[in-house]
């Protein structure tokens, strides 16, 4: 499909939501791929389901140590790599004041630090031709309204658009793509206390255009094709995939 059968990925976050699905897809398209997260059960789920095309490593991508084991892993495992896919994400959702110092670090470690790393650990591994998506937020893109109780979180994944600009540029010349996809309200466990709160989610649902809530494969279908040859020409780009929502907003 579109030039995937054969190739290989490094998901982070790949055993709940949007990186499951993302996994999931790749994998049936012939991918083969190596999928991290901090829990070890959601990922060997994945794994197991997969008919042998997924492997995982335990892994937590603010820790150096982990982000190492796990380009260890994908270079054993895969001798190169095609595609990387920074997913994994952490979110508080209450007043700026209201969010201790560790808690506004660790938004910024995990949402903006670690991918930036993981891209520059990356790269001996990453072949000619290769992809990089980076799965940001629609609360990072400017709307007239920004999204309250969300400052170290948005600003992280504000931070990784541009990241994702930036590095286009750069990478560019080696054969690299760079690209994001900017969800809006998705039903994932990162969002869980949102979508229980019905007011909060119907709210926002009258909002979005297109009437309804995100799922995680609606968001891993625009990252299948940012990674596949259907997008070689594209890079640089920070794709909505959020119903129309910012629109609205």
């Amino acid at each position: 499909m579109n030039g995937l059968d054969g190739r290989t990925a490094l998901i982070t976050g790949g055993g709940t939501g949007i990186g499951r699905a993302t996994t999931e897809l790749l994998g049936a398209a012939g991918c083969r791929v190596l999928i991290g997260g901090r829990r070890e059960e959601p990922l060997r789920s994945v794994a197991e389901s997969s008919a042998g095309m997924i492997a995982w490593e335990r892994m937590d991508v603010a820790q150096a140590a982990d982000r190492k084991r796990m380009l260890a892993a994908a270079q054993k495992k895969f001798g190169s790599l095609d595609i990387l896919i920074n997913n994994a994400a952490t979110s508080v959702t209450a007043d700026f004041d209201a969010q201790d110092p560790e808690q506004i670090r660790e938004q910024i470690e995990v949402n903006l630090v670690a991918p930036m790393l993981l891209v520059h650990e990356a790269l001996p591994l990453l072949r000619r031709g290769g992809s990089i998506v980076n799965v940001t937020s629609a609360g990072a893109r400017y709307q007239g309204m920004p999204p309250a109780g969300m400052a170290p979180y948005a600003a992280s994944k504000a931070g990784l658009n541009q990241l994702t600009r930036v590095l286009a540029t750069e990478l560019g010349p080696k054969g690299i793509r760079v690209n994001a996809v900017a969800p809006g309200l998705t039903d994932t466990e990162i969002a869980a206390e949102a979508v229980t709160n019905e007011a909060y989610a119907e709210a926002l649902v009258q909002i979005t255009p297109l009437g309804r809530l995100g799922q995680p494969v609606d968001v891993a279908r625009v990252i299948v094709f940012l990674v596949s040859d259907a997008a070689a020409w594209v890079t640089g780009q920070v794709v909505d995939a959020s119903g129309g929502f910012w629109l609205a907003a």
